[in-house]
């Protein structure tokens, strides 16, 4: 083999290799990011940012106000579809005129198809919101559950929530927690909801509780 011919040899090497790292570059660009850590990507289901509506859903009605200070009241209650059902819990604060601060419609508990909130008492720069939600459309296969969630009282942001454990409930049971402030308010730091329980196959045969949660709710 001549010396010319070895050299355009090599010549075309040189290109189909640059062509084959250009390809190969083009491809990469085009292949999608890697994906991010489970710990990045995963949403902080605990909290959320502050609440941006000021307009009271349709379909609202309020289960209870208190005042909260500086001429303000903190409103809860539950918003229904056009069909009347399906409750979701909502929550906003106003002002002595009645125009809303912030308004907010809270996520619906783990394992539950409607929710409303019943109580809010403030503490410091919190509103403790109380949810009663039911688990299925069928009453009498229902359980209401209670959870209690945590907002910020000056913008509605969710800073978390925490599941009352009833005391002395076994098997499938539903409580309810009757209006009134008494129901759900401080003693000695701790957060106190009182209410009554029955168990499904027993439901005429009420039962008092009363369940602790500490200020963080179990964070």
């Amino acid at each position: 083999m001549n010396k010319h011919h070895r050299m355009s040899l090599m010549v075309v090497c040189s290109v189909s290799l640059a062509l084959a790292a250009c390809e190969s570059s083009t491809h990469g660009d085009a292949a999608p990011a890697a994906a991010m850590s489970p710990a990045a990507a995963a949403p902080v289901a605990s909290t959320s940012g502050a609440a941006t509506e000021t307009v009271i859903p349709a379909g609202f009605s309020s289960y209870a106000s208190e005042s909260i200070g500086d001429g303000r009241q903190c409103v809860v209650g539950a918003a229904v579809d056009q069909d009347g059902m399906n409750q979701k819990p909502v929550v906003y604060i106003e002002q002595t005129s009645g125009k809303p601060v912030w308004t907010r419609t809270l996520e619906l508990p783990k394992d539950t198809y409607q929710s409303r909130a019943t109580h809010c008492l403030h503490q410091d720069d919190a509103l403790y919101v109380l949810l009663q939600s039911d688990t299925q459309p069928q009453q009498s296969l229902s359980q209401t559950l209670l959870r209690v969630v945590e907002l910020d009282a000056g913008n509605g942001a969710v800073r978390g929530g925490g599941d009352v454990a009833v005391p002395g409930a076994q098997g499938a049971y539903s409580a309810v927690v009757a209006e009134g402030a008494q129901h759900l308010r401080w003693d000695d730091g701790q957060l106190i909801v009182a209410g009554q329980y029955f168990l499904l196959d027993a439901p005429d045969q009420r039962i008092d509780f009363q369940a602790q949660l500490k200020a963080d709710l179990g964070r």
